[in-house]
């Protein structure tokens, strides 16, 4: 009764790792979960209490598919402002992050169309291409974690369409140079390839600074923005983000939604627009990641056998081990042993 589709796909390995959390958890064990992008504060209470009083106004309705107006014109205000994206509230179209990647590769791909996947990456990017028709390109990144140019080049063909452009880098907390995401605009320009750019740990960077691929002017017509809510203000539960295209990618992605899952809930919504209203640069989860982070390195640096690259940006370390397993062998034994999720 089942699609064959579904064997193109695997389950989430952030949310089975999370189910495998809750199931230690309801035996009570100590569990300490590692494995999934969230941060564990808890949404500020003035967006909490903004979502309260819109509920209570009676703002529990559908809404337009791309978006109600004000938070569109918010977000719009936000990509010229911050991220210095030359847009207007008909570029934007509001919906979850993660499935705003998935509505950009749908729209934009034919079936067996190629999509550049620099490695190592978020897991679920693999499977979201999939699902909508395309082909992983794997693109190993270099040891640096810098892009690896020659190679992505010897991938392009003519059904090769787009590249998932990662900034700062989930897994490895790299933050990409101006003069490297210029270099990725001309690449993408030069064999017109469309740049998936999801930006959601925009506002976690510890060291240089963010540049959107979507100010350059030679490449507007080739980026697609993406970003959200989740980890700048911890919403991952509110489910809301946004996605900035050229109106005929924006209109055909609206299509989808609207036809999927109609509109993103009212009250997600009107949360989002009081985050923005209130301006405030998260500093306080910055500050507190950061720190973390130099702990993390710190502590690697005591331990044999363990090295890894200094994140620059997000909230992950991506450490190499002289184990003779792989990572699957390896995250298996520390949660057997140890009851961590990683």
């Amino acid at each position: 009764m089942i699609s064959s589709r579904l064997s193109r796909i695997e389950e989430s390995a952030t949310l089975k790792l999370t189910k495998v959390a809750e199931d230690l958890k309801a035996k009570g064990l100590k569990v300490y979960n590692f494995g999934i992008g969230e941060p564990d504060f808890t949404t500020p209470e003035t967006i909490i209490d903004s979502a309260f009083e819109w509920a209570r106004r009676g703002k529990t309705h559908y809404t337009p598919s791309n978006g109600i107006h004000e938070l569109r014109e918010a977000v719009a205000n936000k990509l010229r402002r911050k991220n210095l994206i030359h847009t207007d509230p008909e570029n934007v179209l509001i919906s979850p992050t993660k499935y705003a990647i998935y509505l950009s590769l749908y729209v934009t791909l034919e079936e067996g169309d190629g999509v550049i996947l620099p490695d190592p990456y978020y897991s679920s990017y693999k499977d979201i291409i999939k699902l909508a028709g395309g082909k992983v390109l794997d693109a190993p990144l270099s040891a640096d974690y810098s892009l690896n140019f020659d190679l992505m080049q010897k991938l392009v063909s003519p059904r090769t369409k787009a590249i998932i452009f990662n900034n700062p880098s989930n897994p490895t907390g790299k933050v990409y140079t101006q003069k490297e995401v210029k270099e990725l605009a001309d690449f993408a320009i030069k064999n017109k390839l469309l740049i998936i750019s999801d930006e959601i740990y925009e506002d976690l960077i510890y060291e240089g600074s963010m540049f959107s691929p979507g100010s350059i002017e030679e490449a507007v017509g080739n980026v697609i923005t993406i970003s959200g809510f989740s980890k700048s203000y911890a919403m991952t539960g509110w489910r809301i983000g946004y996605l900035n295209a050229s109106p005929e990618i924006t209109k055909a992605a609206a299509k989808v939604l609207g036809q999927t899952i109609t509109c993103v809930s009212s009250i997600s919504q009107y949360a989002a627009l009081q985050a923005l209203k209130d301006e405030k640069d998260p500093v306080a989860f910055r500050e507190t990641f950061r720190k973390r982070r130099d702990l993390v390195l710190k502590l690697f640096s005591e331990i044999d056998g363990y090295s890894t690259v200094k994140p620059e940006g997000a909230f992950y370390a991506f450490p190499k081990y002289a184990q003779n397993l792989n990572s699957t062998e390896y995250s298996a034994g520390l949660l057997r042993k140890y009851q961590v999720i990683v």
